[in-house]
């Protein structure tokens, strides 16, 4: 009897247990078949958990080729801190005062901004800087980054791009990189350009930023007793320089009326154009195209050329109650970031890559030996009087 039980007792445990096993099947039919929407991957989870999140951090930027770079840098700042970076674009006009007057209202006003270095000293004057508490983390950035991120005597803001000339040529028309603009004068006249070549050399001479080359070596900005910078020329030479331009138009036939950073950059690749002084943001423009590079010529043998590089950085609201969670996302944007900045924005980090071309080597090095941009606060009639002078030759 209790050996009939037992066999009973294993009868019924095995139908126990291919209920349960045909239970499970039906289950895993059902997963299996459970709609893809259904399914929510770490990464939506992730991304879902970052849009519902409150704003921490309330930062404002102008410029629109950085919109994914930013939204990027806040998703991978929230993943790490769990705070969240609200990315702001604003528009250019009355940028600074905009901030300003927010700020005094205690309306939505930025915890961290991007803004250009040229116009820091203003910023900083009208209250609205903190000091960098990250500074150690910018050993390693050029020095032009450096000083165009600090105001007498500190560092204020956090360096993140740059922005200068470089010029360009086309691939067999030189055997070397011509020394100097009258190099190529000299070229132009001993040699027949192809029958498609339309000008020598172009740049955007109504924008005074691609004309200070041209007057570099007779201009210095010099702080008065109230250390405001202000331009000081050498007379002489400054004619000279502008003797020699009015040299270069006859010879090159620049046209003022068509000229732009985008006729430049077409004819270039078409052939039109022999040589071209282009800023660093465009050469993203170039992907592609064989072409080579090099630092901006000197005139001529007598008078040397320099160019003028501008910088952007962050800085954190010395009014923001965040101070500590806004700087940490400006290190983070400018120095964790800094190897993603030229893949998604086309701009070249302050930190030269550790596998730079020799594209990026040529307007790193070209960066540190340039001309910072005087402040805007200071220097507004100097580039007004700039833009003037060469109009005066059109």
């Amino acid at each position: 009897m209790e050996a009939l039980q037992k066999k009973i007792g294993s009868v019924l445990m095995i139908v126990i247990v291919l209920i349960l096993a045909v239970a499970g099947i039906k289950k895993g039919e059902q997963s299996a078949d459970a709609s893809p929407q259904e399914t929510i991957t770490a990464d939506e989870a992730a991304d879902s958990a970052y849009e519902k999140a409150a704003a921490d951090v309330i930062f404002w930027y102008e410029d629109a080729s950085y919109d994914d770079f930013f939204e990027e840098a806040a998703k991978q700042y929230y993943e790490k801190t769990g705070i969240k970076v609200e990315t702001v674009k604003k528009d250019s006009e009355e940028y600074l005062t905009g901030i300003y007057d927010k700020t005094m209202q205690d309306d939505g006003y930025p915890d961290v901004y991007l803004i250009s270095g040229d116009s820091l000293a203003e910023a900083y004057l009208y209250g609205l800087v903190a000091v960098n508490k990250k500074e150690s983390s910018y050993e390693n950035a050029a020095d032009n980054a450096k000083q165009a991120a600090s105001y007498q005597g500190s560092m204020l803001g956090y360096p993140l791009s740059y922005n200068t000339c470089l010029f360009i040529y086309q691939n067999g028309y030189f055997n070397t990189a011509p020394s100097s603009m009258q190099e190529i004068i000299d070229f132009s006249n001993e040699n027949e350009p192809a029958e498609n070549v339309e000008y020598l050399v172009e740049w955007d001479v109504n924008d005074p930023f691609y004309d200070f080359p041209f007057v570099a070596n007779s201009v210095t900005f010099e702080e008065d007793e109230q250390k405001l910078l202000s331009p000081v020329y050498e007379d002489e030479l400054y004619q000279q320089d502008l003797d020699f331009f009015e040299s270069i138009l006859s010879s090159f036939s620049v046209n003022a009326q068509t000229v732009s950073e985008e006729n430049i950059v077409d004819n270039f690749k078409e052939g039109r154009t022999l040589c071209a002084l282009v800023d660093t943001d465009l050469l993203s423009e170039l992907d592609g195209y064989e072409y080579s590079i090099t630092k901006m010529p000197d005139l001529n043998e007598e008078l040397t050329s320099n160019v003028c590089a501008l910088t952007e950085l962050l800085a954190v609201n010395e009014f923001s109650k965040n101070k500590e969670q806004a700087a940490g996302f400006a290190e983070f944007v400018t120095v964790s970031m800094a190897d993603r900045l030229h893949e998604m924005t086309g701009h070249y980090s302050v930190f030269e890559s550790a596998d730079a071309d020799a594209t990026e080597q040529t307007a790193y090095e070209t960066y540190e030996t340039a001309v910072l941009a005087p402040d805007s606060l200071n220097a507004k009639d100097f580039w007004v009087d700039l833009k003037e002078t060469i109009a005066k030759y059109f």
